[in-house]
């Protein structure tokens, strides 16, 4: 299963608002630096934390695991890795993690639904179900 999604289409005042922002951080590193490259460099940073946002992901689920592709970033985990499967109403957080925790920001997946949620659930309930290892909490599944 494979699907392709671009939050910043999804909401363009937002996505040009903050093209907006980092073009003005640049500008004002570089005015008060002093410095061209300075400037360029604080618009690189923004940019790429800003990545998912502006740029579109990709999300693979295979009989192997999950994987979402960005334009600065590949994340792979297995099934067996993931501990616990937390579901809101955008998305789903895969995590290796077996509680919340303040790490949850920066370990797992998060992976957006685009108008395939019940298919994305199923194949992860399934693939979970049958990795024996998993240990995952399938409540929320």
């Amino acid at each position: 299963m494979q699907w392709s999604l671009h939050l910043a289409r999804r909401h363009p005042r937002k996505a040009a608002a903050a093209v907006a922002l980092v073009v003005l951080a640049s500008l004002a590193a570089g005015y008060g630096f002093r410095s061209v490259f300075l400037g360029l460099l604080a618009g690189l940073l923004l940019v790429a934390s800003i990545s998912d946002f502006l740029f579109p992901l990709t999300f693979v689920l295979t009989d192997d695991g999950v994987a979402v592709r960005g334009l600065l970033h590949r994340r792979r985990m297995a099934w067996s890795q993931v501990r616990r499967v937390a579901r809101d109403e955008l998305g789903v957080k895969l995590s290796p993690l077996s509680r919340r925790s303040r790490l949850d920001a920066y370990r797992g997946i998060y992976v957006w639904f685009e108008g395939n949620s019940e298919d994305v659930m199923a194949f992860i309930a399934h693939h979970l179900t049958t990795e024996a290892a998993s240990g995952a909490d399938l409540s929320s599944v």
